[in-house]
């Protein structure tokens, strides 16, 4: 089995904020744009904007390293930190951080694990416990994700985090006995305890009548009158 990598590159292309702070990111939201901040290899911070639907774009590929494109100069930068709105939904800021191609770096990558076991035909179910890993590798060689095949798998069978294959010369930082996924048999439901079924009552919703004037009685409310039972006329 030999694991599948992708390599996307995006571009972007970035521009100096000549408004930071709060109301110049919420200016730039309103007009299609992000904002950001590029930085590392001992340069100085370069607070930028760029445009959300491009940036969307690039982040939700699942691309780690992007190309940015600042007065027609190019940098290699890892998407670093994304922060989304409190809805997680639209992206309101993005951390970019510069990177030397000749210098690993630690990532997480995700993996999808492909196909049906062969222990599914036998009644089990495929449970994934970890879906990504973290490994050491150059910024040029990072995956974009890595798939792994689970066809072979019976029931029971397990696939542990060095059984996954990894680009040339990357190095895998999970424990390497952690398991990832196993193919598990499905458990029978509990079967309900039948209660013996007693004489029928009807139905009572909230209080009994001599409850609710007792409860109004308590809080200084009027309880509903009690019809007192009639004595005969004297003759």
């Amino acid at each position: 089995m030999v694991a599948a990598t992708e390599h996307k590159r995006h571009t972007l292309e970035v521009n100096i904020r000549s408004a930071p702070g709060r109301k110049g990111a919420v200016h730039l939201r309103e007009n299609g744009k992000i904002p950001g901040v590029v930085y590392g290899l001992a340069k100085e911070n370069l607070p930028i904007e760029l445009g959300a639907k491009e940036a969307e774009r690039a982040i939700h590929s699942g691309a780690h390293l992007v190309d940015i494109t600042l007065n027609g100069a190019v940098e290699h930068v890892l998407i670093q930190d994304v922060q989304y709105d409190h809805l997680q939904m639209a992206i309101e800021h993005v951390d970019f951080m510069r990177i030397d191609p000749t210098h690993k770096v630690r990532v997480k990558v995700p993996v999808e694990f492909r196909g049906t076991p062969k222990g599914a035909k036998e009644g089990g179910i495929l449970e994934v416990q970890i879906s990504e890993l973290e490994v050491e590798v150059l910024p040029l060689e990072i995956p974009d994700k890595i798939r792994f095949d689970v066809e072979h798998l019976e029931i029971h069978g397990l696939v542990h985090a060095k059984e996954i294959p990894l680009p040339a010369g990357a190095r895998l930082l999970n424990a390497p006995e952690q398991i990832l996924c196993q193919v598990r048999t499905v458990k029978e439901a509990t079967p309900e305890v039948a209660v013996a079924a007693g004489p029928a009552e009807p139905e009572v919703i909230g209080k009994k009548p001599a409850e609710e004037g007792e409860g109004a009685a308590a809080a200084g409310g009027k309880a509903a009158p009690v019809a007192k039972k009639e004595t005969p006329a004297k003759k």
